[in-house]
């Protein structure tokens, strides 16, 4: 029996499979960098987020600055040793992103 062009098309099939296991190694490579990249950037947006609650939090202590810019979510009131002390409870949230919750108690007045 002759097998002529047999060889050539295992070649070509052979050839063709390697070229397909190539690209998906590309594809993942192209994948994780991708990953990574956007890892990255979400890392310095909630860095950036904690920074700017931090910074007022400072500002508040520091005195120059004395109103929140977060949500207030209530006003009331603490008896220590039968003096009332009135605080406010701001909450912070980074938008679009679960769990990132930060409260902030503010002694004074209640608006």
């Amino acid at each position: 029996m002759k097998r002529t062009g047999a060889i050539f098309v295992e070649v070509i099939v052979s050839i063709l499979l390697f070229i397909v296991g190539i690209l998906a190694l590309t594809g993942t490579l192209f994948y994780g960098v991708k990953m990574v990249t956007e890892s990255r950037q979400e890392t310095i947006n909630e860095q950036e987020y904690k920074n700017s609650v931090e910074n007022e939090i400072l500002g508040i202590i520091q005195g120059s600055d004395t109103t929140p810019s977060g949500l207030p979510v209530g006003s009331d009131q603490i008896i220590i040793n039968s003096r009332p002390l009135p605080f406010t409870l701001y909450r912070y949230k980074q938008e679009g992103k679960e769990g990132t919750e930060m409260y902030l108690i503010k002694r004074g007045n209640t608006p």
